[in-house]
């Protein structure tokens, strides 16, 4: 799945350079109309736009892999780091495309080809185009970032107002909190406590993204993921989400046991269906949700110690998940959660192992 979702981001990368230097090329023809050829300008076009799409791409999974050294860097320092990479990206894109142009202009000789690259090199035109990529690869990368802050779709929900009026939809929720955490806390102090939170939370990212998930906030050592309901349902993302993450705490069981004593584990709860979806806020703008369906799921979460469980779900949710071998589902009570009037029967997820 991770795989696929860096096509996905690769592809989208290629198509945006190559629509911001169609945009670029369309002003330069306008102004130099009869010029070049028309075959010409769009194979620069596409030539241009598809080597900036790929330095970028390869710039990023470079820095991805970096991902701890990345992580405490500061969004101005990694600007800084973008403007340095793409000065260079810029240079050997430049080289490449001068070349390949030269090989297809079979009517010009080796002597004018030069000349024209090195009035071209020391032009004003040269800088008008390096500021015009940087501030597109800055662009993108920015969004990005946001992108990031907010969780994948939510962005473009904003800028379209599409939550400007309370909208209804369905979906499932995912509560998962840190066990013992007060006694942990206590045990490492606030900075230490701080850190392993930290670490948690980063080793999360992988099964999120393998899983299709969006996280919807963070609260405290608490995180809540959020799904379509049908899509969710249908792939089990929820239950594969939480072993998963399971599996790499367990992974990484001598890296928390060396650093912090201890290996954490996650209790969860899970639950769905249909509430009210609203952006809210001035000052600071976010999509909230209201409704049974994400209390019901804070407050089974609540239920797993009582109910000796590490992951509670509840009775519709189970009945519209399709069977996994190595997953099973068992009955383990029908609760009158606080503040409701109906019974809930909670089933408790487990794993064949």
């Amino acid at each position: 799945m991770i795989g696929l979702q860096r096509v996905k981001n690769a592809a989208s990368t290629i198509f945006t350079w190559i629509l911001a230097i169609t945009l670029l090329q369309l002003t330069q023809f306008t102004q130099k109309q009869g010029e070049e050829s028309l075959v010409e300008t769009w194979l620069s076009v596409l030539i241009v736009g598809v080597l900036f799409g790929i330095n970028f791409t390869l710039i990023s999974n470079e820095l991805r892999k970096r991902k701890q050294s990345i992580n405490e860097m500061s969004y101005g320092g990694l600007i800084l780091i973008y403007a340095l990479i793409h000065m260079v990206s810029f240079a050997i894109s430049m080289l490449i495309i001068i070349v390949i142009l030269g090989l297809l202009d079979n009517s010009n000789k080796t002597s004018d080809l030069i000349n024209e690259i090195s009035v071209f090199i020391w032009s004003i035109d040269i800088l008008k185009v390096y500021l015009y990529t940087y501030v597109i690869s800055i662009g993108i990368f920015l969004v990005r970032i946001v992108n990031q802050k907010f969780g994948p779709g939510v962005l473009k929900g904003l800028i379209l107002g599409r939550y400007r009026k309370p909208k209804e939809e369905k979906l499932m929720f995912l509560f998962m909190d840190l066990k013992s955490s007060t006694t942990y806390a206590e045990k490492l102090g606030h900075v230490k406590y701080s850190e392993m939170i930290q670490d948690c939370f980063s080793d999360l990212t992988k099964a999120v993204i393998d899983n299709h998930a969006r996280i919807y906030q963070y609260v405290g050592d608490e995180v809540v993921l959020v799904w379509k309901y049908d899509e969710g349902v249908k792939n089990s993302f929820p239950i594969k989400l939480f072993f998963q993450f399971k599996e790499t705490l367990q992974n990484k069981a001598n890296y928390y046991q060396k650093n912090y004593g201890f290996i954490p584990e996650f209790k969860a709860g899970l639950n769905g269906g249909t509430l009210m979806a609203a952006e809210v806020g001035v000052v600071k703008r976010s999509i909230a949700y209201h409704g049974d369906v994400i209390n019901i799921a804070s407050r089974v979460q609540n239920l797993c110690n009582q109910l000796n469980n590490e992951f509670l779900i509840t009775k519709n949710v189970v009945s519209d998940l399709p069977d996994i071998l190595s997953i099973y589902y068992l009955f383990v009570d029908c609760k009158k959660l606080k503040g409701k009037q109906k019974m809930i029967n909670i089933f408790g997820v487990h794993k064949l192992e």
